[in-house]
């Protein structure tokens, strides 16, 4: 279904992971399509120009890794999203976690990433809808969601699609 893209969200990354800039250029690619899809137009900074009045702005960091307490969860977390004191979002993937989930599953660490970016993204347009049970926001993902996201067609299901345009701004 066709959506009108009238609705701007700025990310601005930052790669202080030192993730090869063509994995990050073809994930934002994709995250960009993924969000597009559901009628979230989104807009790149990699500057840290503030957009006035243009959008919600959030702040996107590549890590290496995850740290304290991420370190010992039984699961693998391949990114976290957290808002400071002035109620800014940001959004923290760690890009050796999505490396070494990529290559487990032998699929694109580019893909991985674009959709490890897109779910943290999506913890904060819509903080109160959290995980689901399949598609994108998944809290674990399983080898059909690795494959699925290798083919472009990890998503969010219709309800969080609603949900993230609601939070995003006005159509």
């Amino acid at each position: 279904m066709p959506h009108i893209l009238s609705i701007a969200l700025i990310l601005q990354l930052q790669n202080i992971a030192g993730a090869p800039t063509s994995i990050v250029d073809q994930a934002a690619r994709e995250l960009t399509r993924v969000y597009d899809d559901i009628g979230v137009r989104v807009e790149w900074d990699r500057t840290g120009d503030h957009h006035a009045g243009a959008g919600p702005v959030v702040r996107v960091i590549l890590i290496a890794r995850e740290s304290g307490e991420l370190r010992r969860a039984p699961r693998t977390v391949m990114g976290a999203t957290t808002w400071t004191d002035q109620g800014t979002p940001v959004v923290y993937v760690f890009y050796r976690r999505v490396e070494a989930e990529a290559e487990r599953y032998a699929v694109s660490a580019a893909l991985v990433l674009a959709c490890a970016l897109a779910h943290e993204v999506g913890h904060v347009l819509m903080p109160e809808g959290g995980h689901s049970r399949e598609g994108l926001m998944r809290a674990c993902w399983n080898r059909d969601d690795f494959n699925s996201a290798d083919r472009g067609q990890l998503r969010f299901v219709p309800a969080q699609a609603a949900l993230i345009r609601a939070s995003a701004g006005p159509p």
